[in-house]
């Protein structure tokens, strides 16, 4: 009865994807107070590149690493062509925001301050100790885009300078694909795709591992291939351009989207998921794209691979809404009640506006996985009282009074239900099969029949055809008429609503069976009225019981065999005793 994931589509857009928003504001004032290097007369000022302070499970270690990096960028790099950002413009700008000078940055957050002192491109990553010294994992970011990078040649070294010396050289090296990866970026922007294409080409004869050229040639032969409002179109070819991005940087999210919606068109499952897993992992911050990753994954009943990465990325970002309410719906997806619940109840204590309808039908539903039926009964009582009028909250509410037992409570849950909305057929499933738990077929079926059709007819002709079968299956164990007349009504009705070979074939069935006991009573009283109840229990039969040629093909034969041998002798019968 619970619904516990909404599923929507990966998108990609056929050019490149802006970053999501910052948390990061800074002052104006903070602008004008950054000096800008002294140049030649005419001259255009060089590029600037920030060196951000990396990420180290060890305190300090990657700010001395973003020093060393920015000290040997200094020496290694032509003035004339480009500015290394001082460590003390960077922390006045993050003093300035009230951020610490010390701590990494979001990915978001380092896109904006590098735009804020006016960087071109910035370098961040990764530094850890190794047995032999340390480890640094760097990439290259555009602030234009910071989904546009280039993953550097991991650096290992005993000392953190070293490691700085081979970075400030991949990054040297990397960087001069830049130029190339902006005029194809322009000229996609200007709708000049085939000159985009040649462009990006050119670049890649120059500099053959430029993956930011790559993603953009990809890019561009997406917006060739796809139709104008359509959806995006990955070819073969696009496929292969982009794996072989993914081949030495798989954490490239344009590559990454590109080759998701790839292998989906291709059908490839396996690679599809895959993919998917590794975007979330590219990406544990991006609310957006984890989004959409969830709800690609539910859709391929795959959320359980998502859930080990999105509680590392919880524990990473302990108290963050944004993050709690991604966590809460993998978990969900994943079915993994018992992490879910705590995480549901952090986030409406992070993020007051997330308590909806919704939320607390969700939370009860995972309650209730766990059988965990009182708690779930709870949190319904709760939420009835927040949002009265929430016709599917009452619904939630009397199923999870139904499963404790509180029958009366159900009922009164069930009723709040439908003075909330009439027209849902939720309610009226529910009290139907309250009143169905407590064996009132008769209150059943008066529910079912005032139930609103249109939309709603399917899940009302199945719940009928449910209680039809077992009021035939009683019939067929009892052998009393009166559960064969029960069960007719139920199998009209289903069949009424939403016609279906099963409930015509049980129809004509139970009418037969009808017809077979008044056949017997009739000829011992010579009754009339039972003559012509079998009689007409036998049309009944004759046009309602070959429905079930294919779904019941023997018992279809046998019942058809022997109609004949019935219905011969109740017609002579109905011409004696009805003079």
């Amino acid at each position: 009865m619970f619904t516990v994931l909404e599923v929507t589509t990966l998108k990609a857009s056929p050019v490149f994807s802006s970053a999501a928003g910052t948390a990061l504001t800074i002052a104006a004032m903070v602008l004008a107070a950054v000096p800008i290097q002294a140049q030649r007369p005419g001259a255009p000022p060089p590029p600037r590149v920030m060196v951000a302070t990396f990420h180290s499970p060890e305190p300090g270690v990657g700010v001395q690493f973003a020093e060393a990096l920015r000290a040997r960028l200094g020496r290694d790099a032509n003035a004339r062509d480009l500015t290394v950002i001082p460590k003390a413009d960077i922390e006045n700008t993050l003093r300035a925001s009230g951020y610490s000078t010390t701590e990494a940055l979001s990915p978001n957050d380092a896109k904006a301050l590098a735009s804020l002192i006016r960087a071109k491109d910035y370098i961040d990553g990764t530094v850890t100790r190794t047995p032999a010294g340390y480890r640094v994992d760097a990439r290259l970011v555009l602030a234009r885009d910071n989904t546009v990078a280039q993953a550097l040649p991991v650096a290992e070294a005993a000392r953190l300078d070293q490691a700085a010396q081979a970075i400030s050289r991949s990054y040297l090296q990397a960087r001069r694909q830049i130029e190339h990866e902006e005029r194809c970026y322009n000229a996609l922007r200007a709708g000049n795709v085939e000159e985009a294409i040649r462009l990006a080409n050119t670049g890649l004869r120059q500099q053959p591992d430029a993956n930011m050229v790559r993603v953009c040639l990809a890019n561009a032969y997406v917006t060739r291939e796809t139709p104008k409002d359509s959806t995006t179109v990955v070819s073969a070819t696009t496929l292969q351009l982009v794996e072989q991005v993914l081949a030495t940087d798989p954490r490239n999210i344009q590559a990454l989207r590109l080759a998701a919606l790839g292998y989906k068109a291709a059908g490839n499952e396996d690679r599809y998921v895959e993919t998917l897993t590794g975007l979330l992992a590219a990406a544990p911050h991006d609310l957006t794209l984890q989004q959409q990753v969830v709800n690609e994954l539910a859709a391929s009943g795959r959320a359980s691979l998502a859930a080990p990465i999105i509680k590392e990325a919880l524990s990473r970002s302990s108290g963050d809404p944004s993050m709690l309410r991604t966590a809460w719906l993998v978990l969900l997806a994943a079915r993994d009640f018992e992490a879910a619940i705590p995480v549901g109840r952090d986030l409406i204590v992070a993020d007051t506006s997330q308590a909806t309808a919704n939320f607390y039908s969700r939370l009860a539903g995972a309650l209730s996985g766990l059988n965990r039926t009182a708690e779930a009964v709870e949190v319904l009582s709760t939420a009835t009282a927040k949002f009265p009028n929430d016709a599917s909250l009452w619904v939630a509410f009397a199923e999870a009074q139904r499963k404790s037992g509180n029958t009366t409570a159900a009922v009164q849950a069930a009723q709040r239900a439908l003075a909330a909305d009439p027209s849902a057929a939720e309610p009226y499933v529910i009290l139907a099969t309250i009143y169905g738990d407590a064996n009132h077929p008769d209150s059943v079926y008066s529910v079912l029949v005032r139930a609103p059709s249109g939309g709603n007819s399917a899940l009302i002709a199945q719940l009928a055809l449910q209680h039809g079968n077992n009021a035939y299956r009683a019939g067929n164990s009892s052998r009393n008429r009166a559960d064969f007349q029960r069960a007719i009504r139920f199998l009209e009705l289903s069949n009424r609503l939403q016609q279906s070979n099963a409930a015509q074939f049980l129809l004509g069935a139970s009418a037969f069976s009808i017809g077979q006991s008044a056949t017997t009573e009739a000829s011992q009283s010579r009754s009339c009225e039972l003559a012509r109840l079998a009689q007409q229990s036998f049309a009944t039969a004759r046009a309602n019981i070959p429905a079930g040629r294919e779904e019941f093909p023997e018992p279809t034969s046998q019942l058809m065999q022997a109609l004949p041998q019935f219905e011969t002798p109740v017609a002579q019968m109905v011409r004696q005793y009805c003079r």
